[in-house]
């Protein structure tokens, strides 16, 4: 039967690379091929109802069906699909040359007990792998199962290893995959690097950046295209999309307690950027926008204008966002003004609590007001990133923590004629200089006192822009974005290995936006 006009059909092809039957999925629409990573749902499900219709070929744990990335959404993921006659679980572990094993248990997505479904995550790009499995059924004897493979090259083009180098003990290191997204050089990817500094997991979008990866109802959200969102399942399955029309999204998001995503987004048809919040909704899929600086700091903003080469009128350049479900807040980092500001009752009527920065910026605004007193002598941060509250037990009521990267920039191009100081130990310098540094920064604000107080700061390689770190519940994950490196780092703060991602000759600043590690647990690899 030939397939009416428009009609996408999928069909499952050999992978030749391997010594077992290895399949890919091959959609095409009126001859010509299409690909499942473009986040279509129609081509999304056409590869679904492929999958079901080969799964009759997983007649055991020895005889699964293995299928390379048939969702178009991680380029070395293995679908793996097989009868059972009771649960168990799956080990498996991945090898190659010039690198250490990678072992997990993956996370069994068929909740029936006669099926296993799952994503086989860690094959390296470019190389032969050897997979061993191992099913154990619940009182029952296990079973090995091994093939092996040349991987397809790095869709990327990024590096397959990491140069990591240890300084405490590698085994001290936190369990997880580290996200490198928003290279420079690999806009369309997010890299996923284990331990060793190796290549494990590749994610593939529409031409914008991973902001972070949030977990939701058995899935992941992320951005994918610089308007749209997806939600994607262990599987690599795209389950939802979200087109946010007549915004662009910008550097950060959050998912709140009830579904929804707040987003710092650029509304197209105003003449400034990086200046609003919008929220989406992740089950009706509506959106709307909840905040706009442009009104809450209207004061303040009348004295700014537009800059650089393009004209931008970018006067607060909103990086980061973190929702809490105390009064429905967020905290977000403005880089242009280097400060910090907390914005009450997002979805309702929405106001600013209270800013967090350099006074003589604020001086002779409504803004001035807001800014909370700083207790302690210390100076403020400059073109800061990622702040994130914590809201730590044994602290009293009314206080919290902030942590950041404090890139310590100091540059304010919409206001040429501010002559206030900048805070001490902050530069002009634009880019990563080895002899400046930045620094990881933690406030304890007290809002019933109306104060913030430096309880920590960590030097760290400067980066003038982007960078972040990350709390991993004791250690610490820094990204010195324009160093093009970043560490991890024990409870005492000594580094236990730092990683290197530069590359030499005309990709020499392919920086990257974000680190951030995952542990992936019921999503990937079962939760232990």
């Amino acid at each position: 039967m030939v397939p009416a006009a428009g009609q996408l059909v999928a069909t499952a092809e050999i992978f030749p690379e391997a010594d077992t039957n290895l399949y890919t999925v091959r959609v095409a629409r009126d001859g010509a091929a299409v690909e499942p990573g473009g986040f279509a749902l129609d081509v999304q499900q056409v590869v679904d109802a492929t999958l079901e219709d080969l799964q009759t070929l997983g007649s055991s744990p020895t005889d699964p069906l293995l299928v390379l990335n048939p969702y178009g959404t991680n380029t070395t993921g293995v679908y793996a699909q097989f009868e059972t006659e009771d649960n168990g679980t799956l080990t498996y572990t991945v090898s190659s040359p010039g690198t250490e094993d990678f072992t997990r248990v993956a996370e069994d997505h068929d909740p029936s007990a006669s099926s296993f479904e799952g994503q086989l995550i860690g094959v390296v790009p470019g190389v032969e792998n050897t997979v061993t499995t191992t099913w154990r059924p619940d009182g029952g004897e296990a079973t090995e199962f091994s093939f092996t493979m040349t991987a397809p090259p790095s869709a990327a083009g990024g590096l397959t290893t990491l140069d990591r180098t240890v300084e405490g003990n590698a085994e001290e290191l936190t369990e997880g995959l580290f996200a490198v997204s928003g290279l420079l050089r690999h806009p369309d990817h997010t890299l996923f690097y284990d331990n060793s500094g190796v290549l494990r997991a590749e994610f593939t979008h529409d031409g914008y950046r991973t902001d972070r990866l949030e977990f939701y109802d058995g899935t992941v959200v992320t951005t994918v295209a610089d308007n749209e969102l997806a939600r994607i399942d262990g599987l690599g399955r795209v389950v939802a999309t979200y087109v946010l029309s007549g915004y662009e999204m910008h550097h950060d998001f959050d998912v709140t307690d009830d579904g929804k995503v707040v987003i710092l987004a650029t509304e197209t048809a105003k003449d400034s950027v990086e200046d609003v919040v919008v929220s989406l909704d992740l089950q009706t899929g509506t959106s709307e926008k909840v905040v706009d600086f442009t009104e809450l700091l209207a004061d303040y903003k009348s004295g700014t204008q537009p800059y650089g080469s393009d004209a931008l009128d970018d006067w607060l350049h909103l990086n980061s966002v973190d929702w809490s479900p105390d009064g429905d807040s967020v905290i977000v980092s403005s880089r242009e003004t280097s400060a910090i500001l907390k914005v009450d009752d997002v979805h309702g009527s929405p106001a600013i609590d209270y800013i967090i920065g350099q006074r003589e910026v604020w001086a002779g605004t409504d803004a001035e007001g807001l800014l909370l007193e700083k207790t302690g002598d210390f100076p403020d941060s400059g073109g800061q990133h990622s702040v994130v509250r914590h809201d730590d037990e044994g602290l009293a009521e009314g206080q919290y923590h902030l942590t950041m990267f404090d890139n310590r920039f100091w540059r304010i191009d919409s206001r040429p004629d501010y002559t206030g100081p900048a805070p001490a130990g902050t530069s002009p310098v634009f880019g990563a200089d080895p002899s400046l540094r930045s620094e990881y920064r933690k406030y304890l604000v007290d809002e019933n006192a109306g104060t913030y107080t430096l309880v920590e700061t960590l030097p760290v390689p400067y980066s003038a822009i982007v960078s972040n770190v990350q709390d991993l519940g004791g250690p610490l994950l820094v990204n010195s974005g324009q160093a093009m490196t970043f560490a991890e780092y024990d409870a005492q703060r000594e580094v236990v290995a730092r990683f290197d991602y530069a590359l030499e000759g005309p990709a020499e600043n392919g920086f990257a936006y974000r680190v951030l590690k995952y542990g992936f647990g019921d999503f990937w690899f079962a939760a232990s």
